[in-house]
């Protein structure tokens, strides 16, 4: 009753799912820190997410992990699987899923990224093939944005063929998240009628408030002087200890704390420092 993809990217992974279900990101996607990620949909089960990831951290490829764990199920005839490991990708369709259903997992030729993208009651297989358009195409975005771009193709290809209720992203990477605690992303749209669309809304704020650093400028001259005129206008007014110092006390109060650059600024706090402060230019 759902589709998803699971991906890999360097040493990020991560499922994106959405379906016609109450809080799917409570069911379907699993993932670990440098070993790989799972998504279980269908007649989900849930211990499938562990049982693979452990597979894969012992050195199973995908496929194999894959036809491990269901061929050990009586139930396998209900189930469906996306496993991405640290260079394969498999996915699973078993013969009593709903209709349409069906998916495709590939892994590049350089191994720096692969993915599996599956569903079940779909409109139909152009949802799996515009996902994968969607993932192919947007290779400069983030890990977490590309997997949203996916699900967001699957959404507008038609999707769940029951209707839209619930959506959810689960990706990791070494370093990333609060305090680089591995957790690139953890978002649940649970209950809602455009769940994919407040997915994406909830990711821009993540990656707002957990993001690392981007486009950082250096605070100096014209810049610096502008920054100094906005934090004034909100009530940081730079003191000895300089603008730099300023900037982080606004920043800590709006928890803007991990995108802090040393000697700059980030291009996003700079754009929600104009927007705090009313800035008319810009």
């Amino acid at each position: 009753m759902t589709f998803s993809i699971v991906a890999r990217q360097g040493e990020a992974y991560g499922v994106a799912v959405a379906s016609k279900f109450l809080a799917v990101g409570a069911v379907v996607p699993g993932a670990r820190v440098g070993v790989g990620a799972v998504a279980t949909q269908s007649w989900a089960r849930v211990a499938y997410i562990p049982d693979l990831l452990a597979r894969l951290e012992a050195g199973e490829s995908a496929d194999s992990a894959v036809e491990s764990v269901t061929a050990m199920d009586p139930g396998r005839a209900t189930r469906q699987v996306g496993v991405v490991g640290r260079a394969s990708a498999a996915t699973f369709t078993g013969d009593e899923c709903v209709p349409w259903c069906g998916g495709l997992a590939r892994t590049d030729a350089g191994g720096e990224t692969a993915y599996a993208i599956q569903g079940n009651i779909l409109v139909g297989p152009q949802v799996v093939d515009e996902m994968e358009r969607a993932w192919l195409g947007s290779a400069r975005a983030t890990f977490p944005q590309r997997l949203l771009a996916a699900l967001a193709a699957g959404d507008a290809a038609g999707g769940d063929s029951r209707g839209r209720q619930s959506a959810a992203i689960y990706a990791v990477e070494p370093g990333a998240g609060y305090d680089r605690c591995g957790v690139a992303a953890d978002l649940r749209v649970d209950d809602h009628t455009e769940p994919v669309r407040e997915l994406g809304r909830l990711l821009d704020e993540w990656e707002m408030y957990f993001g690392r650093p981007e486009d950082v400028q250096p605070l100096e001259d014209h810049l610096a002087s502008e920054v100094r005129r906005l934090l004034t206008r909100l009530g940081h007014e730079p003191g000895d200890d300089g603008v730099e110092a300023a900037l982080a006390a606004w920043a800590g109060e709006v928890n803007y704390e991990s995108r802090l650059a040393p000697g700059g600024i980030d291009r996003r706090v700079l754009a929600a420092l104009r927007a705090a402060a009313g800035d008319p230019a810009r």
